[in-house]
């Protein structure tokens, strides 16, 4: 089967997610999706647990649901992009199709091209030392190294490293960018009946009428996401503080071996952790102009997973394993033919993985599993051990 990858959070499924799926599925035989888990790349847990969003996905047509595990999940765009890119490529992926504001895959490999030129490399570096953003700190570099604003946005820095990331494998995967339609990332703002994840999460935070949100979610995902709500099964970062203040307190020693601490930081959320109860306060005494709120949240999701800088390490030069969540028929079918491959470890199942997993790549998926649990502690739900099969609306579980 000719195989289309995508990288996704789902958090929530809404209309540009649709949009984004129906032209993957243009492209090939079989869609396969690498889905954050509980804890996703901004550095929040998901609003819905992954049990629910993988639901949804098989729902609107992915054929297989693999998990990205949570020290892939909440990191950088870099080891974010590493991690599920060597996923699909292990799965046999052929194309990869990704949003991207510029939609130039051309314009993205001159970017890559010009990332192994030492003094472009110095210039970012100086930039992000003055205190930028990564975002900014880069569009600033290729600005005065070329002497031009090219003005990359979100997706397009995450696509260029996942083009980065297809020639760390030496893949064959053929990237694809999809223009990125209506609004922005991070924006609130909406056109006809798109809008973002985070302006969809606003929305429920204001409690804006059900009526009103459901113009921008798609018909297949209405019943478990306006339940969830309803039933107050939905969470966000600050709802995980009194863990967070504990693990930072509690490992005050430790806190600079976590990823992507650096120095003077862990003295500051030391500090600000004894000084305030209260998450929104404590948020804004950590941030500044190079601590990010993205950064800054990411390292917290770190420190309260207890995600090192060596585990990262060794996750980012080697796939541990893939767990697949679900699949379809066909998604049924192409896995079968996978489980010949030596070199590719997929997990349907957590029986016998003893027998599967060596020890030190079952302690990566325990890694990931404790996320879930401790994930549980304030949005509790039911795991699986067994993948979701894939479901029409109103079929019950």
């Amino acid at each position: 089967m000719n195989s289309v990858g995508i990288i996704v959070e789902y958090n929530p499924f809404h209309n540009g997610h649709k949009y984004h799926l129906e032209k993957s599925k243009e492209k090939g035989d079989i869609v396969v999706a690498v889905m954050s888990g509980d804890f996703v790349q901004r550095g929040e847990p998901a609003f819905l647990n992954r049990w629910e969003r993988g639901e949804i996905a098989l729902r609107e047509g992915v054929d297989i649901l693999v998990e990205l595990p949570v020290f892939y999940s909440v990191q950088s765009a870099e080891i974010f992009a590493r991690g599920a890119v060597g996923i699909l490529n292990h799965l046999g992926v052929k194309k990869i199709i990704f949003g991207s504001e510029s939609s130039d895959i051309e314009k993205l490999k001159e970017v890559i091209a010009l990332e192994k030129n030492e003094k472009f490399i110095e210039i970012l570096q100086n930039y992000l030392k003055d205190g930028d953003s990564y975002p900014t700190a880069y569009n600033r570099a290729i600005e005065k190294f070329v002497g031009k604003e090219l003005s990359f946005k979100s997706n397009d820095i995450l696509g260029i490293e996942y083009l980065r990331a297809i020639e760390f494998w030496k893949s064959e995967i053929i990237p694809y960018a999809l223009k990125r339609e209506g609004v922005g990332y991070y924006s609130c703002e909406y056109e006809k009946n798109i809008t973002s994840a985070t302006g969809i999460r606003k929305m429920f935070e204001k409690n804006e009428e059900f009526e009103k949100i459901e113009e921008f979610i798609t018909e297949n995902s209405k019943d478990i996401v306006f339940k969830a709500v309803s039933e107050k099964r939905v969470t966000n970062i600050s709802n995980f503080y009194n863990l967070i203040r504990y693990a930072i307190l509690s490992q005050k020693e430790n806190l600079k071996n976590i990823q992507d601490m650096e120095i003077g930081l862990d003295n500051r959320l030391y500090e600000m952790a004894l000084t305030y109860e209260n998450y929104e306060e404590f948020l804004n005494k950590v941030i500044t102009k190079r601590f990010t709120i993205g950064r800054v949240q990411r390292v917290l999701i770190h420190i309260l997973l207890g995600i090192t800088k060596e585990i990262t390490e060794q996750a980012k030069n080697k796939i541990p394993y893939i767990r697949v969540m679900g699949f379809s028929e066909k998604g049924r079918e192409y896995l079968k033919k996978l489980k010949d491959k030596d070199d590719i470890k997929v997990i349907t199942s957590l029986k016998n993985i003893q027998r599967i997993l060596s020890e030190e790549e079952r302690k990566f998926l325990e890694i990931n599993e404790r996320a879930g649990k401790i994930y549980g502690i304030v949005n509790p739900y039911k795991n699986r051990n067994i993948p979701l099969m894939e479901r029409k609306m109103g079929e019950k579980r």
